[in-house]
């Protein structure tokens, strides 16, 4: 049975304590921990989005927020992304939904609460395609593909995730782009285009069409 469909079953969301570790030497009274603020009605399960789930992708988002007056949350923000903006958004969006009890003395002093979503598919990993050695055509601007590198996009290379085709051939990619031109990512999904993919036939267990890694950039000349 394909393991995707039971993916937001497996979403685990971590509670952490009531105050940052900035505020943890702070004096005053001791706080209850954010669990006994929370319960079933006032935080839904956060729904891993069929996007993520469809591509496999996992990570580990940290976020912050406040509480108003109201006990609405106020001020989420991403403190730590998983390298998806498609998890990370999902993250945000699950945190604005929760209510809180109303004028809680932590919306009156402004505490910024931490959270964590682990967003982990269930069962054994599943077996992925492997680049083809020497299938990337040469090019000028980028060194290679590094496959399965999670690492966010920066100045030495593009995160991208992406289906294959029964050819081996990247289709759907899609790019996290970290700020980096449009023009050069589209530049890196079209540098992955030449790329082919294959199965070890050593390795057993339940294969998936689905990939990523990171387009390496070539270094600049000194």
């Amino acid at each position: 049975m394909n393991k995707k469909l039971f993916a937001v079953a497996a979403v685990a969301v971590v509670f952490a304590a009531l105050n940052l570790a900035s505020r943890a030497a702070q004096e005053g009274p001791a706080r209850a921990p954010l669990q006994a603020l929370v319960t079933p009605a006032t935080c839904l399960q956060p729904q891993w989005p069929a996007e993520a789930r469809r591509y496999e992708i996992e990570g580990l988002t940290t976020i912050s927020f406040g509480i108003g007056a109201d006990g609405a949350v106020v001020r989420p923000a991403i403190v730590r992304g998983s390298g998806w903006r498609i998890l990370d958004e999902a993250a945000i969006h699950s945190i604005s939904q929760c209510r809180f009890a109303p004028d809680l003395p932590a919306a009156r002093d402004g505490t910024a609460f931490p959270l964590q979503y682990v967003w982990k598919l269930d069962g054994a990993p599943p077996v992925r395609p492997l680049l083809v050695a020497g299938s990337c055509q040469p090019s000028q601007r980028f060194a290679a593909f590094r496959e399965a590198d999670p690492r966010p996009s920066g100045k030495d290379g593009i995160l991208l995730r992406f289906l294959l085709n029964a050819e081996g051939a990247p289709v759907r990619v899609v790019a996290e782009a970290g700020g980096q031109p449009q023009e050069l990512v589209a530049e890196a999904v079209a540098y992955l285009q030449t790329c082919r993919f294959a199965y070890d036939p050593a390795r057993t267990g339940e294969r998936t069409d689905t990939a990523y890694g990171r387009v390496l950039l070539q270094a600049p000349a000194i």
